[in-house]
């Protein structure tokens, strides 16, 4: 039977079609990624913008074309991650455009329709790349314009392209420098033939229930070998970030931000725009963007990090920790930790931790900025993304986390988790804080590298929340108070009687005070004393130090520790901005962990 129109609930079922046609073949579209960067990604991030699409689908306002592809073009931007996820974002949002007004379409609308989004998706980029998922989106939106004009019949209209955009997909093997010597096609590319096939195979059946029933498809793996080493990779973020305001310049906030890396996408319209770009300096790139709107779903993943675990021997268990976690640098690039960032906010500018805000600027900020900070917990869909990512490249994940009591990153990470039922995810509830949480995340990470098994690990993990202890000196209560974390008639006794609180954790995590002082240096060394009382009883004792801006103070921990035990390694850490809003300018920090 023809098919000479498409309604909206039709063009909506096909575009799910597609979308499970990626998401069933993302890790094949991961292991075959090279350009811009082999990070292994692509799959990942075409599945997150799709599946964005599809969970914000609704057939009640999906009767017209218009309005199905305006739902379509708004959540694609919403939920657009990645390179190919942003131009995509962009191919549906110029698509959107085209369909305006049309409560159905016959083939020959529909083929002016996919010459506005191809015209869409290449203005979206400074610097148009051939050989791309471009160069397929271009031939295939051609050949649909060209014969949309005497075929009448979707079937065969969609068919024949699909035709053109698999030639067209087979030459991108040959077009770029890094796909030739892969012996690859674009995985962008890819993805996008991707979603014409499950678009082509709907229409042919026919049957909604064939979407949602389809058997998962397991391509032959097409690895991607490539000799490109990790110091090729110049840019180390893949920063991205939805931009909300009035009147945004889409040209002029591209050609600002060019400067500060490549891959540089910007897809959307003056109201609202999702921003790409490739980067050693998200922080400046996204503090130009403020000056066009509210910046909401930021990120920043380290390309570097996925180039290792795509193309180095890694062990099988992923570690996954968020920013919270105070760790050396050196430890978290050594033993591949993934971490998930918390959001730091300042009115309503917001950041990522450790990223796009680092301590010594938090820090600054705190002394000058009029708002009080807030932080706020990465959304599920982060874990998720991550999570996904992953899972194509390791057998199991254990990932630890800030205590319950203090925070909902937990339970985000829990249903997260729960996303995944055929594969092994553990959570667990790392009821420590800053460097008390780094001792939990370093013994994970040592198992781990050790080899030994999943459940082995996640027992003693468990256990080792048990062995950590923070004594933690404060000048006062005020931003613990106005974080609602202390009673606000506790901080103004506090702060009547100028008393400077000590902090410890509870059996959950939690900070209690456990003893006070009169001046600052008092409660430092108090603080070392409590320390030295508590580790009396146990064995094999190791010491971290932290600061929130105050290193005099965390030197002082430092030389009476090694006064009493001689040249003993001590690490010495700025507390990480998430915690930081809490505790204030001035804070000094003993992190103590043994073993029983």
């Amino acid at each position: 039977m023809k098919i000479k129109y498409i309604d909206g609930k039709r063009f909506s079922r096909g575009i799910k079609a597609g979308a499970r046609k990626v998401y069933d073949n993302q890790d094949y579209l991961n292991d075959i990624n090279v350009f811009p960067v082999p990070d292994a990604d692509t799959g990942t991030n075409m599945a997150a913008t799709l599946k964005t699409v599809v969970d914000e689908m609704d057939d009640s306002s999906g009767e017209s074309v218009d309005s199905s592809s305006r739902q379509i073009a708004d959540s694609a931007l919403k939920g657009a991650r990645g390179n190919s996820g942003v131009i995509l974002a962009q191919f549906f949002y110029g698509l959107s455009k085209g369909l305006e007004e049309r409560i159905k379409i016959s083939t020959e609308q529909f083929g002016h329709a996919v010459q506005q989004a191809k015209n869409a998706a290449y203005e979206a980029l400074s610097y148009p790349k051939e050989g791309t998922i471009l160069t397929v989106i271009k031939d295939w939106a051609e050949n649909i314009y060209t014969n949309s004009k005497r075929v009448v019949d979707f079937q065969d209209l969609l068919h024949h392209g699909l035709e053109v955009a698999k030639k067209s997909l087979e030459n991108t093997r040959t077009k770029l420098e890094s796909l030739r010597k892969a012996n690859v096609v674009d995985a962008g590319a890819q993805g996008f033939v991707y979603i014409l096939e499950g678009i082509t195979d709907f229409l042919k059946r026919g049957k909604i229930r064939d979407i949602d029933k389809s058997a998962r498809i397991e391509p032959i793996k097409e690895v991607a070998h490539t000799d490109i080493s990790i110091d090729d990779i110049i840019f180390r973020y893949c920063a991205e970030c939805l931009i909300e305001g009035q009147q945004i310049d889409l040209k002029t906030l591209r050609h600002q931000i060019e400067s500060f890396g490549d891959s540089v996408v910007v897809a959307g319209s003056e109201h609202r725009a999702r921003l790409h770009i490739h980067t050693n300096e998200p922080a400046e790139v996204f503090a130009i963007a403020r000056q066009y709107g509210d910046l909401l779903q930021q990120k920043a993943d380290d390309m570097k990090k996925q180039y290792l675990v795509s193309h180095n021997p890694h062990p099988k268990i992923a570690l996954v920790v968020d920013s919270a976690c105070d760790l050396p640098q050196e430890f978290i690039d050594e033993y591949q930790v993934h971490v998930i960032p918390v959001r730091v906010s300042f009115g309503n500018s917001t950041y990522i931790d450790k990223i796009t805000i680092t301590p010594d600027l938090f820090y600054e900020m705190l002394l000058t900025e009029p708002h009080h900070p807030k932080t706020s917990q990465p959304p599920p869909a982060d874990f998720r993304n991550l999570y996904a990512f992953l899972l194509s490249h390791y057998d199991s994940i254990i990932s630890i986390h800030i205590p319950e009591a203090a925070s909902g990153t937990y339970q985000n990470a829990l249903s997260a988790a729960r996303e995944f039922p055929e594969k092994t995810i553990t959570v667990i509830d790392g009821k420590s804080l800053s460097i008390g949480f780094g001792f939990v995340a370093e013994r994970a990470a040592r198992l781990i590298a050790d080899g030994k098994p999943h459940a082995e690990i996640v027992q003693a993990i468990i256990a080792y929340t048990e062995q950590t202890q923070l004594f933690v000196s404060i000048p006062s209560l005020k931003y613990l108070m106005r974080s609602g974390r202390v009673s606000k008639a506790k901080g103004i006794i506090t702060k009547i009687l100028n008393v400077k609180p000590i902090l410890h954790l509870d059996s959950r995590g939690m900070p209690q005070i456990c003893s006070k002082c009169f001046s600052d240096m008092g409660a430092v060394k108090k603080v070392f004393k409590l320390a030295m009382k508590f580790i009396k009883d146990k064995q094999s004792v190791r010491f971290v130090v932290a600061h929130t801006n105050d290193l005099r103070k965390a030197e002082y921990l430092v030389n009476r520790l090694k006064e009493k035990f001689g040249d003993i390694p001590i690490t010495v850490l700025p507390v990480s901005p998430v915690l930081g809003a809490h505790a204030g300018n001035g804070a000094a920090a003993l992190g103590i962990s043994w073993e029983k």
